[in-house]
């Protein structure tokens, strides 16, 4: 990721008390030759720890999407995407 500047944008959630981080998700930049190399988001690999489920952590990641669009829309992107391959699913409500 290092050498991919501009490339990924990782987002985590610490616990400050324990020091440990308890979530991360990615915001990766993908090159759609379709439209001229336009740059487009996704976000992607969004995981909690499992001691942390159910209190709804992975739900404000996809909430946080505003966040995603603004810095998608300060890097000049043409459009964000949420990538979801639900492992353990938690509930949208």
């Amino acid at each position: 990721m290092k050498s991919c500047r501009d490339h990924y944008y990782v987002t985590v959630i610490e616990d400050l008390n324990k020091g440990k981080v308890i979530g991360a998700a990615t915001l990766s930049v993908e090159f759609k030759f379709i439209r001229e190399c336009a740059k487009r988001g996704r976000l992607e690999d969004v995981v909690v720890d499992s001691s942390y489920r159910g209190k709804q952590l992975g739900k404000f990641f996809v909430d946080s999407v505003d966040i995603n669009i603004l810095l998608c829309d300060i890097i000049n992107y043409i459009s964000l995407t949420v990538f979801c391959r639900r492992v353990d699913p938690f509930k949208v409500t």
